[in-house]
């Protein structure tokens, strides 16, 4: 065999790059938004130098992918030089401009080499989706914030998605109501807050679930915490419901600041999933909370933080609390109770606990001890109970009159500690459920039924292929 050199460059017409994938694919991208980066590394194979006369996007100018190669940029890359056994990267990003149109659309393109006059390619393909974009439109000098501010009774509604950047604000005596079919995305430090006598209605379903969640819907971003704020409920906010949700991926999943009605709940809260955030799911200052068929699983610090006393009743809930990132480990546990704070002058000041119960439930996690009782004085546990429900904690040694029926550091046997908190068939907690709570509880959070047997925790067992992803 024999090839030509020019420049010590290896001209043979039969040489070939060698790339480390054949296509790049992007998931959804909101329009506008951009992408994180993609890129793929290309391979000299050979014994001798060669240059890659064009490195290109065919869609040129007009293509909605940017690349970068050895350090050079553009639509058009020339000259770019390989050395013997040796290889570069291209890095590409994507950016998805508005189409008007509802349903997630395919955009492609391909990245092609010109070496030697042979012509090769690495595919490109993204899956982008236009939306409603919530941005600021109040700029307040006084505060030093810009901030977007809903002064009139809105509805969210689907198939569009909401893509809220930075502060959202919900005047006061104003209802922000987000019906089944519409999905929330925050941007990177972005949250929605809700100011005095506002109000906050989330209405799934079961088959449309409404998801609150980043930005960021590539498969990396899946289960990361921390990728936006939090949804705070505000002092003297009111008449809150959120049905059939899911909230993930957040510093906190729901801030909530006292009481703001003497006559009902301030926050009712059911069938809804609350995981994956960097501190804490629920975080209760001074509250009254009801919630049924409620998952609470894998937050940095707390799953449930009740502070500054307040009432509350959960039943048939799951806390699973498994949380574990490189570096991150949770040392704090799950359900925290707290009913004081020390003011300006050093004084102990007590809020104390209307009602603290916990029925047909499960709390379980990491730690060998999942409930804190933060409280003065300390035995200032009149109000609370825990009833039928599987509990890691060692208090019933010293505080046995608060449980009831209850099962203590038995593994509840979920499918998977990580995302799948049903139950398999040997689990202990399944037909230990109190009848006489469920009986307003009928189904479970997926719908199945408790007419019949009434398991611990928001899932009722059921027969299932247990390899849940």
């Amino acid at each position: 065999m024999q090839s030509c050199r020019q420049d010590d460059f290896d001209t043979s017409p039969n040489l070939r790059l060698e790339f480390s994938a054949d296509s790049l694919l992007f998931d959804t991208v909101f329009t506008t938004v951009g992408s994180s980066t993609r890129y793929f590394k290309v391979y000299n194979r050979n014994n001798s130098r060669i240059n890659i006369s064009s490195l290109e996007l065919a869609g040129g100018t007009s293509s909605y992918f940017r690349i970068n190669a050895d350090g050079k940029s553009g639509t058009t890359i020339r000259d770019l030089e390989i050395g013997p056994r040796d290889s570069i990267f291209v890095f590409v990003e994507v950016t998805v401009d508005p189409v008007n149109q509802d349903l997630p659309l395919i955009i492609s393109d391909s990245v092609v080499f010109y070496v030697n006059n042979n012509i090769q390619d690495v595919k490109l393909v993204a899956w982008g989706q236009d939306a409603n974009f919530i941005r600021p439109n109040v700029n307040d000098t006084v505060l030093g914030i810009n901030y977007h501010l809903i002064t009139e009774n809105s509805v969210w509604t689907g198939p569009k998605p909401w893509v809220i950047y930075g502060l959202v604000l919900v005047a006061p005596d104003v209802t922000l109501r987000i019906e089944d079919g519409a999905g929330v995305h925050f941007h990177n430090q972005s949250a929605l807050i809700f100011l005095q006598r506002s109000s906050l209605q989330v209405e799934g379903t079961l088959e449309e679930p409404i998801v609150f969640q980043g930005d960021r819907l590539e498969s990396v971003y899946n289960n990361l915490p921390g990728q936006w704020g939090y949804i705070w409920l505000t002092a003297n906010s009111r008449n809150h419901s959120i049905d059939n949700a899911i909230i993930k991926n957040a510093t906190y999943g729901i801030v909530m600041d006292s009481i703001g009605s003497l006559t009902e709940p301030t926050l009712r809260i059911r069938n809804t999933i609350i995981k994956n955030m960097d501190q804490t799911g629920l975080e209760l200052r001074g509250a009254w909370v009801e919630a049924q068929n409620l998952v609470v699983s894998n937050c940095g610090v707390n799953a449930i933080s009740m502070s500054l006393g307040g009432s509350y009743d959960f039943r048939h809930i799951t806390v699973g609390n498994y949380y574990s990132l490189p570096g991150s480990i949770r040392q704090t546990p799950s359900i925290v109770f707290n009913n004081y704070y020390i003011d300006t002058t050093n004084t102990v000041q007590v809020r104390e606990f209307d009602k603290a119960y916990f029925g047909n439930s499960i709390i379980y996690g990491s730690l060998q001890q999942e409930i804190l009782l933060d409280l003065y004085p300390d035995n200032s546990v009149a109000n609370f109970m825990f009833d039928h429900s599987l509990i890691r904690t060692t208090l019933q040694q010293q505080l046995g009159h608060l449980f009831e029926s209850s099962i203590f550091n038995t593994q509840p046997r979920f499918i998977n500690v990580n995302n799948d908190y049903r139950l398999r068939e040997d689990s202990p907690a399944i037909g230990e459920g109190d009848p006489e709570l469920a009986i307003d509880i009928p189904y479970d959070i997926l719908g199945n039924s408790r007419l019949e047997r009434v398991d611990m925790g928001a899932y009722q067992w059921y027969e299932i292929e247990e390899d849940s992803e």
